[in-house]
């Protein structure tokens, strides 16, 4: 991908309420631990005190990290009606949020005693420590927002997938992000085999199997039918339970054997027992 595409892409991570509170909450926790307990770059050194004026003092990097990004993110997106960021403005917008942060770090050290140049000339280190120390709770808490969105996100293509699943017989298969790529008769499907990050979902057109790829992971699509009879028999094997004709029982596996195909598909020890038979 070009980096001018890259920059162009829409970045809405944070557009809910909800995941710039996440965002908030979670920099200004991890700052103040890490502060605190790690003591970067000597800030333990920056002032002659102890015990707990210490720890205010270390807290109080994180107290403001945490007002500019409200003020920021709650106040300054309202004022300025930037409700869509791409990434591109976004890396603006973050720029002049840790810029805030320097300036108000320096004031806050130097107890506003501070003098225009002498401002100006700590800016630049100020800057820099600045974005050291956010760095890691700015980057977590985006990633910890992404897998929450990347979860409520699934459970929405899981319940639109079996509402219409559910009206037409047609099981509808989308891939990674989302998108339904095609729709395959619930009572044709055979079984479905994982390679890399494709999902192989083999069906019966006719009187022949026939297969068809999707970019997606086992895991996935798992979830997604957990309501229908299609069942975890591998890490890399789900079989279609009304399509299993017979079972071949060893000591701690089996074999299934499905309708319409000649080769069976394996049972492996960890899910060997949701296919034992009840004594």
């Amino acid at each position: 991908m070009k980096i001018r595409e890259f920059l162009n892409q829409p970045f809405t991570l944070l557009d809910p309420a909800r995941h710039r509170w996440i965002l908030i909450c979670f920099s200004v926790s991890f700052s103040i631990f890490f502060v605190n307990v790690f003591v970067p770059f000597n800030i333990n050194r920056w002032n002659n005190d102890s015990g707990i004026d210490k720890f205010l003092r270390l807290s109080g990097f994180g107290m403001i990290a945490g007002m500019i990004l409200i003020i920021s993110q709650f106040g300054l997106r309202k004022l300025t009606k930037a409700n869509n960021f791409r990434v591109g403005t976004y890396s603006i917008w973050l720029f002049g949020e840790l810029f805030l942060m320097a300036v108000s770090f320096i004031f806050y050290q130097s107890r506003w005693d501070i003098s225009i140049g002498q401002l100006m000339k700590d800016i630049p280190a100020s800057f820099k420590y600045t974005f050291l120390g956010v760095l890691i709770p700015y980057s977590l808490s985006l990633l910890l927002i992404s897998q929450i969105s990347h979860k409520t996100k699934l459970n929405q293509i899981r319940t639109k997938t079996n509402q219409t699943s559910l009206k037409s017989g047609l099981l509808n298969f989308p891939d990674e992000k989302g998108i339904i790529r095609f729709s395959i008769d619930s009572e044709q499907i055979l079984y479905l085999e994982s390679a890399d990050n494709y999902v192989i979902i083999f069906y019966m057109s006719g009187s022949k199997p026939v297969k068809q790829i999707l970019r997606n992971s086992m895991k996935n699509i798992e979830g997604l039918f957990e309501n229908y009879p299609l069942k975890r028999c591998h890490r890399s094997f789900m079989v279609n339970l009304q399509k299993i004709e017979f079972v071949d029982y060893e000591k701690s596996k089996c074999q299934l054997k499905l309708a319409g195909l000649e080769t069976s598909v394996p049972v492996s020890r960890k899910f060997y027992p949701d296919f034992k038979p009840n004594k």
